[in-house]
């Protein structure tokens, strides 16, 4: 009898994540996002740009083709910390273009609500060490802080984005970039560059831990956001490499992919914008600066990589690299938008408030954008880009390596979406989603864990029958199994619902809809009831923006 209840109190003292060896070994995990980064941009899914950082983890690990993510920033986050859709999680549109009938909504709160709980506040309690460096864009208010949802270290940049340099610029009319320490407004300090500045906190606050617990750490480059800054040293770094212009970059990446085995080989690229001139269209002193548009943008990319790179080579030093699980992956599409298209801006505010001239580009003061033909060019092969919901703007690289992939150098052309990253950390520290939080009932996630493909398990994270929907200022997507359907407005689309098979035509070039009407209302169907059952709210006008 005393055996038993020796058994039973020990049973009573062992954490509900296991025992205390197995609480030392959970992994520890380095989540980095990108910024607007389009799909082909990078050496492993196509790109010429340099990346031998993020190629390593590639070979190390698992690339995922099918990734799907939300077609703007604070959109994709919201899903990245809650495991939900974001209509539920308090961003079923950014804080920066609710409409009057949707303010005050549930789900349209503009921050990370509190229907949801945030995986970095879960993985804190568990017993991890939670740190940030880098865009939070979930709220604002001191409660909304990233501090208060659940990271103990945190050195954030809260809005959408701002210049990348030390003046901290306002990126657009009527905006204030606002800097925070655990909390704390700040100023950055001199020589700040983001993207180096940022990986240097997050190997501050690894290095600064002396104990063997396992961390979460968040690296949320704001790069390549516009605008476009880098280093001086690096401004040249891709002169001359873009003279061919837009489509010619675009069909030689399409080769590549399809030599990777990204795409299909027959995959016909979406349709070029009607609104994006051909390259051959503009005058030679147009083409000069789309060119220097392309250079910088490049040279952002690589410089991220560098950063990268560094990280990567203190978890090795350091020896907590073989038991970190890295994830890789961009927030939305590529940014097609010029700079004057933000709210209250137009190009006399640009021209008054920034230093545009062509010798200024990249550097303090100016403020341009990579532009829709580049956008387009990083979408290959999809059409559109961030902020529309065709492949161009929801699909994103995905890469991941450490424990629990055993997969090495391979791909994986299973549908996977961010919503489906939080359920697989939590699987990973051994954590399940509570059913209620601090006294209130919580919203369980939707996304689903990759272990199973992670481990060859299984070859998918969603069944093949298994609807995934998105909304976002009126525009309206779902996918079942390799077919989607997309309503899209004029002028970017028909105003009509289309659908696609995207098993052969992931450019989205083919509209079968007259050809398979059953198939299009069981995608109408389906994308209703979704719509219905994460609480969707047409805007009222049906505006979209470019944060």
């Amino acid at each position: 009898m005393k055996q038993q209840l020796l058994i039973l109190m020990l049973l009573v003292l062992i954490p509900v994540f296991g025992t205390a060896a197995e609480t030392a070994n959970r992994p520890n995990i380095l989540l980095i996002a990108v910024d607007d980064m389009g799909y082909s941009d990078i050496t492993p899914f196509g790109g010429e740009i340099k990346t031998p950082s993020i190629n390593t983890l590639a070979n190390e690990g698992v690339k995922f083709t099918n990734f799907y993510v939300g077609p703007s920033c604070s959109v994709t986050r919201s899903m990245l910390f809650s495991g939900n859709d974001n209509h539920v999680a308090g961003l079923g549109n950014m804080n920066e273009l609710l409409t009057p009938n949707q303010v005050g909504q549930p789900g349209y709160e503009g921050f990370l609500n509190d229907r949801v709980v945030s995986i970095a506040s879960l993985l804190k309690t568990a017993g991890y060490h939670t740190y940030m460096a880098g865009k939070w864009h979930l709220g604002e208010a001191p409660e909304q802080d990233p501090s208060k949802r659940g990271f103990e270290k945190v050195y954030t940049m809260l809005q959408g984005g701002t210049s990348h340099f030390d003046d901290e610029w306002m990126m657009y009319a009527n905006y204030t970039p606002t800097y925070r320490e655990d909390g704390v407004r700040i100023h950055v300090p001199q020589g700040f560059y983001s993207t180096e500045f940022y990986a240097d906190q997050i190997v501050k606050y690894m290095d600064a831990q002396k104990d063997d617990k396992p961390f979460f750490a968040y690296l949320s480059f704001t790069a390549p956001h516009d605008p476009l800054h880098v280093p001086d040293e690096w401004l040249d770094l891709y002169k001359g490499q873009y003279n061919d212009g837009y489509n010619v970059l675009r069909e030689k990446r399409l080769a590549q992919m399809k030599k990777l085995g990204i795409i299909p080989d027959g995959t016909v690229p979406g349709q070029w914008m009607k609104q994006v001139p051909q390259w051959e269209k503009l005058t030679t002193e147009q083409k000069k600066m789309e060119i220097r548009r392309m250079e910088i943008y490049s040279a952002m990319i690589e410089n991220i990589d560098h950063h990268i790179g560094r990280v990567l080579q203190y978890l090795e030093s350091s020896g907590k690299k073989k038991n970190t699980l890295v994830v890789f992956f961009s927030d939305n599409g590529a940014n097609g938008f010029e700079m004057d298209s933000y709210p209250d801006t137009d190009k006399d505010w640009m021209e008054h408030n920034s230093d545009n001239r062509f010798s200024n580009w990249g550097k303090r003061g100016s403020r341009i954008a990579q532009g829709p033909g580049w956008a387009q060019a990083s979408s290959t092969p999809f059409y559109l880009y961030k902020n529309f919901l065709a492949e161009g703007g929801i699909r994103s690289p995905l890469i991941i390596s450490g424990p629990g992939v055993t997969h090495q150098g391979e791909t994986v052309n299973g549908v996977a979406h961010v919503m489906d990253l939080a359920p697989t950390f939590l699987e990973l520290a051994g954590i399940t989603y509570p059913a209620n939080y601090n006294g209130k009932p919580v919203v369980q996630p939707r996304g689903k864990s990759m272990i199973p493909i992670l481990s060859k398990n299984s070859a998918v994270v969603h069944q093949p029958d298994e609807a995934i929907g998105w909304e976002y200022n009126n525009f309206k997507a779902i996918r079942i199994g390799t077919h989607k359907g997309t309503w899209i407005s004029k002028p970017f689309g028909s105003s009509e619902w289309q659908i696609f098979d995207l098993s052969v035509d992931p450019g989205e070039s083919k509209d079968l809809s007259s050809q398979n009407p059953k198939l299009r209302q069981r995608l109408i169907d389906a994308w209703d009831d979704y719509a219905s059952s994460v609480g969707v709210i047409p805007p009222e006008g049906g505006l979209f923006g470019n944060e």
